[in-house]
């Protein structure tokens, strides 16, 4: 916080009084306060138009509430849900290889690989031109002992996918209907990997990016509407000449940043002199 520190001169006009007297005219000083955080010059009926006329612009958009409700997943059928994530590299396959990082790097669990993570995006519509996002989830832990990309959800594989929190905002009846886009972020490379619904390929439509799920509000759970339920699989976006424009806009919205570790000084005793820490 700053605090600026001023001196207000307060001017009196020492005058002569009755019986040979002196004293001072203008005991009362009339100080101006701005309504704002700048001095500025102009009336005081101004300021009080300009300050209402900014907070009436911030309560255009006022905050939604950011009450949520968790849902789990269908438990119906009791088999688990396979979610498959296929990266492709001539061919399409589910391990990490396809997605451009070394065997050592699964093995030995790299900080590039342990940075990387799967995003869930849920949306009212799966038209790209006017639907909403409504909330959003992360796979982090991806990591397998087969080092694929062949994730189980379900109660007995309760992985972060299993429970997802939707705005209370959203619900407009007892079943919901909405639109999943699935996307990886590569730490290695700083990307976004898009990924389309095998199920309905279909690159005329926008439907294909997405996987069309219900929520069940009466008992809070929710499941995929799709042909090969409950195996689920999700393929990568070639990047070719008809989807380079969707997949640049995407990375385009990435800001990668590097935090590096500090390294301190490994002396005690500080030398102007030198500019250093000596032992």
């Amino acid at each position: 916080m700053s605090i600026i520190r001023e001196k207000i001169r307060f001017n009196n006009s020492l005058v002569g009084l009755s019986g040979g007297t002196t004293g001072f005219t203008g005991t009362t000083m009339n100080l101006r306060i701005s309504l704002g955080l700048s001095d500025n010059l102009i009336e005081y009926q101004q300021e009080i138009d300009r300050l209402t006329q900014f907070t009436t612009l911030d309560l255009v958009n006022p905050v939604i509430d950011g009450e949520e409700r968790r849902f789990k997943m269908n438990p119906n059928p009791s088999a688990n849900i396979t979610l498959i994530f296929q990266f492709y590299s001539i061919v399409y396959s589910s391990s990490f290889l396809f997605a451009g990082f070394t065997p050592d790097e699964i093995t030995n669990n790299s900080y590039n690989l342990l940075n990387s993570f799967f995003i869930l995006d849920f949306y009212d519509t799966f038209d790209i031109n006017s639907q909403t996002k409504i909330f959003s989830t992360y796979l982090t832990k991806i990591l397998l002992p087969t080092g694929g990309t062949q994730y189980s959800i379900g109660v007995s594989s309760n992985n972060q996918l299993y429970r997802w929190y939707v705005p209370l905002s959203y619900f407009t009846g007892s079943t919901m209907t909405g639109y999943v886009k699935f996307s990886f972020y590569n730490a290695k490379t700083g990307k976004i990997t898009t990924f389309f619904n095998a199920d309905n390929y279909d690159p005329g439509k926008s439907e294909y990016m997405f996987f069309k799920t219900q929520l069940d509000r009466n008992n809070m759970t929710w499941k995929f509407l799709t042909a090969s339920y409950p195996k689920i699989t999700a393929r990568e976006l070639i990047n070719n000449t008809n989807n380079t424009s969707f997949t640049d806009k995407v990375n385009n919205t990435v800001d990668n940043k590097d935090n590096l570790q500090q390294n301190p000084p490994s002396g005690t005793t500080y030398d102007y002199k030198i500019n250093k820490y000596r032992i």
